[in-house]
């Protein structure tokens, strides 16, 4: 029997949000309407100007940005815990689905918006970036946007597609998935370049500060999202992956608001996300699943701080690559502290891999953001083009190098020691005994029966093992037995239901028995509901998906190059803020 999904199935945090956005936008209204502005759709704009000092298309295309992104994360972390704990859905259009793709349609909303208000208000842009079609006025950032948007909102159509070929799968990180989740995460990207296209400065005033903290932040938090992967405890990729996406994150995030605010601010910026995500929040009714985020970047902004206080930040490059390296040493070392008490703990199994591959990434993420943090104040990125492909390249070996997941030789004899309330102890004996000795995991992890339970293996004598907690056999759970040592992910099921909507033995149940088996490729049972499909379409979907990120990238520079035209500038005010 499926569990209950419980207040995940809710649509009142939607309402919620709703009722909280027209609120704004009311308030905005009629504090506009004051300002004598004939056309009553400038109204909202000129409320938010004279809110947050910025001229309204961009104000107002932030403010629907933002909350789509609020609305399709709530939706995100929604829709994974019911995967997680309950399983698959029985409609497309749950409440956390119908989040999801209402966030994602709020971004081509919002770029429509900011196009809307640019031409009603005849804006011309400082830096002449503006393109005009007709009678639209169309800011780059705001097509960006669009297109951002549709490239999302794209990915919603075709993971139906996606499912329908290949079955229901429960990875976040399929070509579809990925689609969705990096395009609502590179939003506040966009964000930040209209600040800049619209000529605002961090420094001007405490509105316009706050303005570009929050899309830092939220920069930082969508970047964060992709490691979801590992805060919902039930990965399907290499654990290297966890502080890889961590120096990423870090690295540029953090490089860019030191260059773009100054001494301090990154430090303020972690200590925020300390509070409002070190745990996002106690599980749904019903639901036994601590969603546990995978970093805390205390150490990564305190790095970043010692990089620009070492190498000065006047030159960008010696600046970004002192940060880098600061970020996958003592950024993660903190984030190492913080990972033992996370679903898969953190283990010197992971050195030094991490620190090799997680510098890398830092390195790389770090250049780009100092490129970032300079446009964001409205300068030529003072970093070349020729780093900048360099770091592009940084992190695409740095993403790609964990990606292969091999299958060892590895046998386990299994024995069951029921506890009641169907539970039970695992008593493992390995075949080579030294099997697990240097293992990034050896646990007992199971899902979908209401929650998540995970039970490390602890060793009892060479090559004996004995799950340190009991963990549940009876349906609806599915149990697996897992080991991930090096690059190799494998498992052996130790107990699975009976699933009538899987053809074939995939779908035969798996009763919890004393066994000997051999460990087999863990997205066997992992990815349990998958069937085989078009190869033409496992093709062509990552294809897009590469061809979509190619051309967001194209904007981003087009953006970048039109916010700096026509603004030649001293060599001092290159050396940037210190």
């Amino acid at each position: 029997m499926t569990p209950d999904p419980g207040d995940l199935g809710s649509w009142r945090p939607l309402l919620a949000i709703t009722a909280l956005f027209v609120g704004i936008v009311v308030t905005l209204a009629i504090t506009g309407r004051r300002s004598r502005e004939p056309n009553p759709l400038l109204w909202i704009s000129r409320g938010l100007e004279r809110a947050t000092g910025i001229p309204g298309w961009a104000a107002a295309m932030i403010g629907v940005a933002t909350w789509g992104l609020l609305c399709a994360g709530i939706g995100f972390y929604n829709d994974v815990t019911w995967h997680v704990a309950v399983g698959r859905d029985e409609e497309l259009f749950t409440a956390p689905h119908a989040m999801i793709a209402i966030g994602l349609v709020t971004f081509v909303i919002a770029g429509a918006v900011g196009i809307l208000f640019a031409t009603l208000e005849r804006w011309d842009s400082p830096a002449m970036s503006s393109k005009r079609i007709g009678g639209l006025r169309i800011p780059r950032s705001a097509l960006t946007m669009l297109v951002v948007g549709a490239a999302a909102v794209s990915g919603f159509g075709l993971d139906e597609l996606w499912h329908e070929q290949f079955g229901i799968d429960v990875t976040m990180w399929s070509p579809t998935h990925l689609l969705m989740i990096v395009g609502a995460s590179i939003t506040p990207v966009v964000s930040w370049l209209a600040l800049a296209e619209a000529g605002v400065r961090p420094s001007r005033d405490w509105r316009t500060r706050a303005v570009h903290l929050l899309v830092a932040f939220m920069l930082l938090d969508g970047l964060s999202s992709v490691q979801g992967e590992f805060d919902f405890g039930v990965p399907q990729f290499q654990q290297l992956y966890a502080p890889v996406l961590v120096s990423l994150a870090a690295g540029l995030a953090f490089a860019a608001v030191r260059l773009a605010h100054g001494r301090g601010w990154g430090l303020l910026m972690a200590g925020f996300f300390v509070v409002t995500r070190v745990n996002l929040g106690g599980a749904p009714s019903g639901i036994d699943l601590n969603v546990r985020a995978s970093a805390i970047y205390v150490g990564s902004a305190l790095a970043v701080e010692a990089a620009a206080w070492l190498a000065g930040t006047g030159r960008r490059l010696r600046y970004a690559l002192t940060a880098g390296v600061g970020v996958g040493t003592l950024g993660l070392a903190v984030e190492f502290l913080w990972n033992q008490g996370a679903h898969q703990p953190w283990t010197a199994a992971l050195l030094p891999d991490a620190v090799i591959w997680g510098t890398l990434a830092a390195t790389g993420a770090a250049v780009v953001g100092a490129a970032l943090g300079d446009v964001a104040n409205l300068r030529r990125p003072a970093v070349g083009a020729g780093a900048l492909a360099a770091a592009g390249l940084a992190l695409l070996v740095a993403i790609a190098a964990p990606y292969p997941r091999p299958t060892g030789e590895v046998t386990a004899s299994i024995a069951f020691e029921r506890v009641g309330d169907g539970r039970a102890a695992v008593d493992v004996t390995l075949t080579p005994a030294d099997a697990a000795d240097d293992a990034r995991w050896f646990q007992a992890s199971a899902w979908q029966g209401g929650g998540l339970v995970t039970a490390d293996m602890q060793q009892v004598a060479p090559g004996h093992w004995r799950s340190e907690s009991a963990v549940p056999i009876d349906a609806p759970w599915k149990t697996l037995l897992r080991l991930h040592r090096g690059a190799e992910m494998m498992a052996i099921p130790l107990a699975l239901p009976a699933d009538d909507e899987i053809a074939g033995p995939r779908g035969e149940a798996f009763p919890a028995v004393d066994k000997t088996a051999a460990f087999e490729k863990e997205s066997l049972y992992l990815l349990r509901e998958q069937t085989g499909g078009s190869a033409a379409y496992a093709v062509a979907v990552p294809g897009y998906v590469l061809a979509a990120g190619g051309l967001v990238i194209a904007l981003f520079v087009w953006v970048a190059r039109g916010v700096t035209a026509q603004k030649p500038r001293r060599t001092k005010e290159l050396a940037g803020v210190t």
